[in-house]
C-alpha cells in the first residue's frame, strides 16, 4: 500500500534536510520549488508570458526571468503575490499530481516537499501532512545564508507566508527542528519506522 506525505513548514525551516533524510530511508521526494522553477524555465502552459504580462519587462533580463527581482517584487505585497500564485498554482497543481503518480510506479512512499502545501490546497493530494517547526530566528539566519538575502528581504519573505500556527492546525505530525540535527534525525527515523517503513 502506498502513502503520500506532504512535508511543509515555512521557508528555511529545514524541510529540505528532512526530505533528504526520508530519501535516505527510501522515500521518493518531489520538491515543489523545483516544479515551480521548471514551470517558468520551460514556459509550461505559457507561464512565462503570463508572468511578463502581469508584471512587465522589469523582472526580465532580455528573455530571461530574473527570479530574484520577481521575489523582491511580490514578497511583502499580498496582492502581487496572489496574482503570481493565480498564474502558477493551477499549472503546478496539475504537474505535482502527475509527478506523484509517476513516482508511485517505483516507490511506495512519496514525499511532497512544499512550503506552500496548505496555501496551494495540496492537502488533498497527500495522505498525511507533516509540519516542520523552526524558530523565526533560525529561519531568518538560514534564509540570509542560503539565498544571500539582506535581513529585511529575508524577513519580508518569512512574513509573507502563512503563519506557522495555521499550518500546525493541519498537521498529522509535527517535526521539531529547533534542536540539533541529530535530534531531528532521531525524530525522522522514528517516524519512518512507525508510519512509513512497511508500506
Amino acid at each position: 500500500m502506498s502513502i503520500d506525505v506532504g512535508l511543509t513548514g515555512n521557508i528555511a525551516s529545514g524541510k529540505s534536510m528532512i526530505s533528504g533524510m526520508l530519501r535516505e530511508y527510501g522515500a521518493a521526494v518531489l520538491d515543489a520549488d523545483s516544479v515551480g522553477k521548471s514551470v517558468l524555465a520551460e514556459n509550461v502552459e505559457g507561464a512565462l508570458e503570463q508572468v511578463r504580462s502581469a508584471f512587465g519587462d522589469c523582472i526580465f533580463d532580455g528573455n530571461q526571468l530574473n527570479r530574484h527581482l520577481l521575489g523582491n517584487l511580490v514578497f511583502g505585497h499580498p496582492d502581487l503575490l496572489k496574482e503570481l500564485n493565480d498564474i502558477m498554482m493551477p499549472i503546478m497543481t496539475r504537474l505535482v499530481a502527475n509527478e506523484i503518480a509517476i513516482l508511485h510506479r517505483t516507490s511506495a512512499v512519496v514525499v511532497l516537499d512544499a512550503a506552500i502545501l496548505i496555501e496551494a490546497s495540496w492537502q488533498n493530494l497527500v495522505d498525511e501532512i507533516w509540519v516542520v517547526k523552526a524558530s523565526k530566528n533560525e529561519q531568518l539566519e538560514r534564509l540570509i545564508t542560503r539565498d544571500h538575502l539582506a535581513r529585511g528581504e529575508a524577513f519580508s519573505r518569512i512574513e509573507a507566508q502563512m503563519p506557522l500556527a495555521q499550518k500546525l492546525a493541519y498537521a498529522d505530525v509535527v517535526i521539531d527542528n529547533t534542536m540539533d540535527v541529530e535530534q531531528t534525525r532521531k525524530q525522522v527515523e522514528m517516524l519512518w519506522k512507525t508510519r512509513l517503513q512497511n508500506r
